[in-house]
């Protein structure tokens, strides 16, 4: 199967050709590798994503209810033995869950960090037989560092938004979106991002620049992430509650981090509009072997 980027430049020379002279400037502009973490525009276009998984599905029944999952994976690397990197063990997780979507928080592709030198969400796709589009936020070592989805369903229209940050020395932070395919002529946008750790100020810039987003796209979406900020951040989520609908609120949500001695939460799902869901169920994974973080799964019904 022809890689992705390759993909990508396919589909560039084949507009360039269309538009004759003109498209040469298409072309020129396409010739860059798309996982490139820094551009001067304020997104990145990355075009379609993997269809490896879930095709065809137009004339199948169209789904009452969605399951979706948010998990920081530090970089596929298990607390316990710090230095190497077990997939697998975040693999198992997802697998057990089940869901139709995972966002992915700490994701890396040819870093050489811990001795593993692939491509984190590709490995993981294939371990979980879902689909998977990668999001760079910044350069490290001999890759790049940032953000996933996986999904059960095509995933098409996949765009990366470098967002706002207070002060030029903070990490890069991005937010990944994509549309899933869904059964039955349906689909619905889906978002992931990892807010600043350090910085109250950069993440309130940044969770309004992804509201902002979110709101401009009209149309059913799902997002999930580490935004690095506790429930009693009253600043923060007074942003983010005009945006989105938190899929648990209030004093019974299950604590996130860390995945060894859960007492905070810092994890979180939601959704867009507030009438578009129910959620039926929303709970933390007993899963502390892959990651610093607890797996975060919720389902919800869709109503129609």
């Amino acid at each position: 199967m022809m890689p992705k980027q390759s993909i990508y430049y396919k589909k560039c020379l084949q507009a360039a050709l269309y538009f004759g002279i003109s498209g040469l400037v298409t072309f020129t502009a396409c010739n860059k590798d798309p996982y490139l973490p820094n551009s001067e525009a304020k997104y990145v276009e990355l075009g379609y994503g993997d269809a490896t998984y879930g095709n065809d599905n137009d004339a199948e029944p169209l789904m009452t209810g969605i399951k979706y999952m948010t998990y920081n994976i530090h970089a596929g690397a298990p607390p316990a033995n710090p230095g190497t990197t077990d997939l697998q063990a975040i693999a198992d997780a997802i697998n057990a869950a089940d869901p139709d979507i995972v966002f992915l928080q700490e994701v890396d592709k040819n870093t050489g960090r811990n001795g593993y030198n692939g491509d984190q969400a590709k490995d993981l796709g294939e371990l979980t037989q879902m689909n998977f589009t990668f999001y760079s936020a910044i350069s490290y070592g001999k890759g790049f560092y940032g953000v996933a989805i996986l999904s059960k369903y095509p995933l098409k229209g996949v765009k990366k938004y470098l967002l706002p940050k207070e002060n030029a020395d903070e990490e890069q932070r991005v937010m990944g979106i994509a549309m899933v395919d869904l059964p039955g002529k349906d689909s619905i946008y889906v978002a992931v991002t990892h807010l600043q750790h350090n910085s109250a100020t950069s993440r309130v810039a940044q969770i309004t620049e992804v509201g902002n987003i979110a709101d401009n796209l009209q149309h059913r979406l799902l997002i999930g992430g580490d935004m690095n900020e506790k429930p009693s951040a009253t600043d923060f989520f007074a942003v983010f509650d005009a945006h989105f609908t938190r899929g648990c609120s209030g004093v019974n949500c299950p604590n996130t981090f860390s995945a060894q001695n859960p007492t905070s939460i810092i994890d979180y799902l939601a959704y867009k509009p507030a009438n578009a869901f129910s959620v039926k169920s929303y709970a933390v994974m007993p899963e502390a072997k892959g990651s610093d973080h607890l797996p975060v799964v919720s389902e919800l019904n869709i109503n129609r």
